[in-house]
């Protein structure tokens, strides 16, 4: 077959022993940078948990690590259940976490911890648990976790808010929403933060509490934009490019398709919108911030390399990508 004609990752999708092999390879590559070169954030300007996520950096700084190893073993095998979960794919295939761990690598995201990834690390958890075919009473006592998830969640990042515009308009859309969902909603993301300022009250911190509140850096990312250097504006560029390429081409690729396997993709497409907008409003700077993305945009990879139509535009978007990120 001529190499024109030929699709290196659609070949590769076919190919589990592969696909593990990579998942394993990419798995100790983001391990060994997790124990030998990540750093953190300094806690200035940050939000109050993840402060003392910077506290226990700073005590022992190998049980962050560990703990951050977990994040990424467990949001990627997240990615990979909930992507065959919405038979994106006919067929088994490990692609979105090989792409997830291959976009974390490349884009050097782990060598530096930042509350982003634990957002993510959240959005992945949401993303395993929900499902639009539930019984009701089910999906209450998941919405209450989901609230309760988004508020621990909003506690450590602020851009974590975008995690709640995505649950109202996935729950909108997907679920006819009652009065009654809506409180239980919210009462599931208030009590973490009653719970925190139960214990500040208490312990006499509430000036801590507040005072974490009053010094929250926020825009981060708009203010860092125009000081980057130009591959980054380059890197950024074609990354949004290739992302709404393959957003595209998938469309037409499920066009046919069955209208959950549709609706699950307009909710991967929800999420993408969500965290566009809210990653403006947080502290990880560009193009760091461009991990908030990550779930999505490895969606977008697997499904385009997952159907019958073999197409090497596809690995040229997604190599290109890779190789800007790591510069």
């Amino acid at each position: 077959m001529n190499l024109l004609q030929k699709s290196l990752f659609h070949s590769l999708n076919r190919n589990l022993n592969i696909q593990l092999f990579l998942l394993l390879l990419l798995t100790g590559w983001a391990g060994w940078t997790i124990f030998t070169r990540m750093t953190i954030i300094p806690p200035d300007g940050t939000m109050l948990l993840f402060q003392y996520i910077t506290k226990l950096w700073a005590w022992n700084s190998l049980v962050v690590r560990i703990a951050v190893l977990l994040i990424v073993l467990i949001t990627t095998i997240g990615l990979i259940q909930h992507f065959q979960k919405d038979r994106f794919s006919e067929n088994r295939t490990y692609m979105p976490g090989v792409f997830l761990l291959a976009l974390l690598n490349c884009g050097k995201f782990l060598y530096t911890l930042t509350p982003a990834l634990i957002t993510v690390f959240f959005i992945a958890l949401i993303m395993i648990m929900y499902s639009p075919n539930m019984s009701a009473a089910k999906m209450n006592v998941r919405i209450f976790t989901f609230g309760l998830i988004i508020a621990i969640a909003t506690l450590l990042d602020i851009s974590a808010f975008g995690i709640v515009l995505f649950l109202i308009m996935l729950i909108a859309i997907n679920n006819v929403t009652s009065f009654k969902d809506i409180l239980i909603f919210l009462s599931g993301m208030a009590f973490p933060y009653i719970w925190a300022f139960s214990i500040a009250f208490f312990c006499n911190g509430d000036p801590i509490f507040t005072q974490s509140w009053r010094d929250l850096s926020i825009f981060v990312p708009a203010k860092s934009f125009l000081g980057l250097r130009i591959i980054d504006y380059v890197a950024m560029g074609w990354f949004i490019f290739a992302t709404f390429i393959l957003m595209i081409r998938d469309k037409k690729l499920l066009d046919n398709k069955l209208i959950v396997i549709r609706r699950a993709f307009n909710n991967v497409n929800l999420l993408l919108f969500s965290m566009l907008v809210f990653l403006w409003l947080g502290i990880v700077p560009l193009p760091m911030a461009l991990l908030y993305l990550l779930l999505p945009v490895s969606h977008y990879m697997s499904i385009a390399v997952s159907q019958k139509r073999s197409n090497p535009f596809v690995d040229l978007l997604i190599i290109t990508m890779c190789l800007l990120l790591w510069f």
